[in-house]
């Protein structure tokens, strides 16, 4: 571990992330954008009005659970000063923030009569909830195990972690892909 006694303050801002991660900048205007455009005011021909006028706040939520959830990740890998309780506070803020994204998905299939589970984007949505709540339990789990059942309970959270990740990622692409065709 490095000793960062006097840069502490420095390690908890956003501004190491953006030359590690340079897309994120790209992905805060992307959400910008696609929340202001034209499909957030007025109604497509495809999607129904009570759709069009919730999805921002759908897409808002996840972008922000996703963008904890990789500051979480990011925070592990490095193992600084003070490391598993910013990875903590982030993977459980992170989850529960997709959480109300999925919840904010269902009430506007919902509130627009539609049928649920009619797109693939549904279905992996479910899945990256599904595995960000089981990767959080077990990233729990592991601090109070025995030494051996650490090391594979510890395995099994990244790899379930990176998936989620990555799922996630993928299905932010399909939902914009979902809103950018309507």
């Amino acid at each position: 571990m490095r000793d960062h006694a006097k840069g502490r303050g420095k390690n908890c801002r956003i501004e190491w992330l953006l030359p590690k991660f340079p897309w994120l900048s790209h992905l805060s205007v992307l959400m910008i954008a696609s929340t202001s455009g034209s499909a957030a005011t007025e109604t497509s021909g495809e999607l129904p009005a009570e759709i069009v006028k919730l999805w921002p706040y759908h897409a808002s939520l996840v972008i922000f659970g996703f963008l904890l959830l990789v500051w979480g990740m990011t925070v592990a890998r490095k193992k600084e000063n003070g490391w598993l309780k910013k990875h903590r506070l982030l993977g459980i803020s992170g989850a529960a923030v997709s959480v109300a994204g999925m919840t904010m998905a269902i009430y506007m299939i919902y509130a627009a009569s539609q049928k649920h589970f009619r797109m693939p984007h549904a279905y992996l949505g479910s899945v990256v909830i599904l595995l960000s709540i089981v990767t959080l339990d077990l990233g729990l789990l592991q601090l109070k195990a025995s030494n051996k059942g650490k090391t594979k309970i510890r395995w099994v959270h990244r790899i379930f972690g990176r998936t989620a990740l990555l799922l996630m990622a993928l299905n932010m692409l399909f939902g914009m892909l979902i809103v950018s065709s309507a």
